[in-house]
């Protein structure tokens, strides 16, 4: 008798402790910058940062993020999945390469034009999926900032 007892105690404490499970509270992208990585190339850097109140981490993919400059297509972010930390405030980096396909022919007045400006104009757009639980949470991410390219 008491063994059943334990066992239905245990299963509602288990599903109750799944129906507590929060997505991540998206706090905000820092700064994005133009930084060279390991390899010599450049890389946009931005960091979407967030606080995971929850007792459990999860992860979090991204898969759909597109990153414009000047308002032209760029590139997709690649699909990565980055571990979230329990009860902990965290930071998932949104990364791509900044390489040739900028100084294309069609590109080069654009590309000209923010040199001599010493400014691009950088948006990621697209979602940030959070799985936990059997919870998965999208994010929307629709951000735009003016990066300079010398100081």
């Amino acid at each position: 008798m008491h063994k059943k007892i334990l066992i239905l105690f245990l299963a509602v404490l288990l599903s109750n402790a799944c129906d507590m499970v929060k997505a991540p509270d998206f706090v905000g992208i820092e700064s994005i910058n133009l930084k060279k990585n390991a390899k010599g190339k450049l890389v946009l850097v931005a960091n979407a940062k967030y606080h995971n109140p929850n007792l459990l981490g999860g992860k979090f993919k991204i898969n759909d993020v597109k990153v414009f400059v000047n308002d032209k297509f760029f590139a997709n972010l690649n699909a990565e999945t980055y571990d979230v930390p329990a009860k902990e405030d965290f930071t998932v980096p949104l990364e791509v390469d900044f390489d040739k396909r900028y100084f294309k022919k069609d590109n080069l007045l654009d590309a000209l034009n923010s040199a001599l400006k010493n400014k691009l104009n950088v948006q990621y757009k697209g979602k940030i999926y959070y799985v936990s639980s059997g919870l998965n949470v999208p994010y929307t991410i629709d951000y735009t900032q003016e990066v300079k390219l010398y100081k």
